[in-house]
Parts: C-alpha cells; sequence; structure tokens
C-alpha cells in the first residue's frame, strides 16, 4: 500500500516536471534577428504578432510560420524606421502628440474610448506604451519624410482647379482597399500577381495585404476607406470606376510598385460645391500621395545599409 501511494507521488511528481520544464521551453528567450545592435527574440515576435491580430483578427486563422513571417517583416521595418530617426530625434522629448495620434488611431479601429481600446489591447497581452511607442515611431518618420521631401512635392493646381470646376452635384464615392507589392530580382510581375490571387483565394484580401503589402495600410488589412472620384487620380479611377464590387483591378503601375486595388463598395452621394474647401482637400490628397513614394523610396535606400542577421 506505502509501496502504491510512494510510486504514484513520484508519477506524479515526474508529470509535473515534465509540465514545467514544456512549459518553460515555449517560454524560453531565443535570439532570432540582429539588426543593428538591436537584438530581438522570440519573445519581440510574439508580441508583434499580437499586434498585428489585434489589428486583423483573421491572421489568426494563418499557419504558424506564416504569421511569424509577417511578425518578422513588419517589426524589421519599425527597427529600420527607428534606427533612422534616432539620428535625428530625441524620443523623449517626441510625446508632444502622443495622446493626439493614440485617439486617432483607436478611433480608426473603432473604439469610442481610450480605456475601451487599453482593456482590449490587454485581452492580446500589450501595454499601452508599447502602442504608443510604434505610434511615435510613424508619426516622427511621416514628420521626416514631410521636412525631408516637401520642396520636392508638385502639384499642378490649375488642373486641380479645372477638375473641381467640372465637377457635378453627385459624386461617386469608392470604399477601397489596397496591395502595394515589389518585385525582387528574380520575379516576374505575372507569377507575383498570380501568387498573390491565390493567396487572396485562400487566405482572404486583408490577411494578403498583411503578407505582401509594402504600404503602411498593411496593418489594417490594407483598408484605405472611403474616397471620392475626385481624390483619385485619372489612371486610377479609370480602373476602379467599371469594378464591381469585391473585385480587384489588375497590377498598376506606380512609382514605388505595383498597386492592387479592391473594390469593397461604392455610393453616389450628394455634395454642395465649397471650391476653397475642395481644392484644399485635393491637394493635400495628392501632397500624400507624392509623399508616401518618397517614404518608400527612402526607406529602400536606407534598408541596403541597415546591418540584418537571423540567428
Amino acid at each position: 500500500m506505502i509501496k502504491s501511494i510512494i510510486l504514484k507521488l513520484v508519477y506524479i511528481f515526474i508529470f509535473v516536471s515534465l509540465s514545467i520544464n514544456l512549459a518553460n521551453s515555449e517560454n524560453k528567450i531565443k535570439i532570432e534577428l540582429q539588426i543593428e545592435n538591436e537584438i530581438l527574440t522570440n519573445i519581440d515576435f510574439l508580441n508583434e504578432r499580437n499586434y498585428l491580430i489585434a489589428l486583423n483578427n483573421n491572421l489568426k486563422d494563418l499557419p504558424k510560420n506564416q504569421l511569424k513571417k509577417i511578425s518578422k517583416q513588419s517589426l524589421i521595418r519599425e527597427k529600420i524606421k527607428k534606427i533612422e530617426l534616432l539620428k535625428f530625434y530625441d524620443f523623449k522629448k517626441a510625446d508632444k502628440y502622443s495622446d493626439r495620434v493614440l485617439s486617432d488611431f483607436y478611433k480608426r479601429l473603432n473604439f469610442k474610448t481610450k480605456d475601451e481600446f487599453v482593456s482590449y489591447m490587454i485581452g492580446y497581452n500589450l501595454n499601452i506604451d508599447d502602442i504608443k511607442e510604434k505610434l511615435k515611431i510613424e508619426t516622427l518618420w511621416n514628420e521626416m519624410i514631410y521636412n525631408k521631401y516637401i520642396n520636392q512635392i508638385k502639384i499642378d493646381e490649375e488642373k486641380i482647379k479645372s477638375k473641381i470646376k467640372t465637377q457635378k452635384k453627385v459624386l461617386k464615392e469608392y470604399n477601397l482597399s489596397e496591395i502595394l507589392f515589389q518585385l525582387s530580382a528574380d520575379e516576374k510581375i505575372l507569377d507575383k500577381y498570380n501568387l498573390i490571387l491565390k493567396n487572396i483565394e485562400n487566405s482572404g484580401f486583408k490577411n494578403s495585404a498583411n503578407i505582401f503589402s509594402i504600404s503602411d495600410s498593411s496593418k489594417f488589412g490594407g483598408e484605405i476607406g472611403w474616397v471620392n472620384q475626385n481624390q483619385l487620380n485619372d489612371n486610377l479611377l479609370k480602373e476602379i470606376e467599371n469594378l464591381k464590387i469585391n473585385q480587384l483591378t489588375k497590377p498598376i503601375q506606380v512609382s514605388s510598385g505595383y498597386l492592387i486595388i479592391k473594390l469593397n463598395n461604392k455610393r453616389k452621394k450628394e455634395k454642395k460645391l465649397d471650391f476653397e474647401k475642395t481644392f484644399k482637400q485635393m491637394v493635400t490628397q495628392e501632397k500624400n500621395r507624392q509623399l508616401n513614394q518618397f517614404s518608400l523610396i527612402y526607406f529602400n535606400k536606407i534598408k541596403q545599409n541597415i546591418f540584418i542577421s537571423e540567428k
């Protein structure tokens, strides 16, 4: 009787020990990547994965290896931007816009209050200070790109004014999503396009945007939202206006790569024309379009000089 009790206790001890060791092995910190002097671990990858899933819940359905790849690419982009920003900014003094930026961010995700957003992020084991750090990097990066390239922006104001004057009272508006991709040296456009289409068919557009798109919108599943016809350049409008809902354009070549647009919805809206307001909106839209192109070009340029090593 005593022997059987002792034997059971030994089995229990072994089982508990194995469980603890297994748990520890899963939580063991492993170095995954080195970017310049910064080390990234599996915990960093896990946190980034949770962040991306929090922004796009559909990602949790992807295979683990694919999700890890997306997290890796996202982290690399973020760390490269931060390395470059630290040459020009003191991060400790760069918190002046943090509350407003955070507010804009959680409202874009359809949260009404900060507390509601914080509670949601805690559910993914995410710290609000880490979220603020991510938003700070994006805000400072946009500020840096603006300061670097604003004098190189070219706006044809007369063309915009002419477009406004011929504007109809009833405007077409389009709800759009995008995938902006580039080709590596050994890739062909048709092969890459077919690969993306296959992935969209299997995993959906949002997940495919996370996987393939180099645009900042990729974190939100490629969502752009509602834009009216005047906010689109003529070439893009021609591609979109004949699409049916949920249809995709073929790859459209732009200066920063190739663009696939998905039409999520469309509507007609009667609009009273405020010439000055409309003019300013269209000028801002064109500035942002050109700045986004400069941003991608600049990022690719500095990335070539960054030391990245996988462990």
